[in-house]
């Protein structure tokens, strides 16, 4: 004998079809989900590692114990120098007076000694300048910077390396400084009572 038939709109298979349908609604946005992620990990799945050499390196700098200062010709400035240390009796300078101020390079020459630089004796320019400059012999650049620094000169009185130095004889020096008269002005022998700023 068999029972009565089920009545009614449902049947046993309908709630199965709807779990079915909500897995699959779940797997399609675990599909969805898994796309994405990828799409954003490949571009640096791709990139090429980066090479430790290919940093830049950081260079720090520090003012000048004079600070900034007002030269003559009216240019607010100031001297920076790279922190890479140099000892200023491995710098040899040359002070070479291009102006009409007599004995203003012998007296930059005292001042340079008194810093613990290796001074050679002053001597004059081949030119005039309207602003004192420094020349590098030989690319030493950081001892340029030093100089610079120790003069309180800003950092464009440094001429370029390849730039051709304006006295008769270089031998020796690996620095030459061109005293024009911003430096005559703070060096005259015949008005300096106290020891120039610097």
């Amino acid at each position: 004998m068999s029972g009565p038939p089920v009545s009614g709109s449902g049947s046993p298979d309908q709630p199965a079809g709807a779990a079915n349908r909500i897995h699959a609604g779940r797997g399609l946005a675990l599909v969805v989900v898994a796309v994405v992620i990828g799409v954003l990990l490949l571009p640096s799945a791709t990139r090429a590692p980066l090479d430790a050499s290919a940093t830049t390196p950081t260079v720090t700098t520090t003012p000048p114990a004079g600070g900034s200062s007002t030269h003559g010709h009216g240019h607010h400035s100031s001297t920076s120098t790279t922190s890479t240390t140099v000892a200023p009796a491995s710098v040899h300078v040359l002070v070479a007076n291009a102006t009409t101020t007599n004995g203003v390079a012998g007296a930059v020459t005292t001042f340079l000694g008194s810093k613990g630089f290796a001074t050679l004796t002053a001597t004059n320019a081949l030119v005039k300048v309207t602003a004192s400059e420094i020349y590098t012999v030989g690319g030493a650049t950081a001892d340029t910077q030093v100089v610079a620094a120790a003069l309180n000169l800003p950092a464009s009185s440094i001429e370029p390396a390849t730039a051709a130095v304006p006295v008769a004889s270089t031998t020796g020096a690996n620095v030459v400084v061109i005293v024009g008269p911003d430096l005559a002005t703070r060096f005259n022998p015949a008005t300096a009572t106290t020891a120039p700023p610097g």
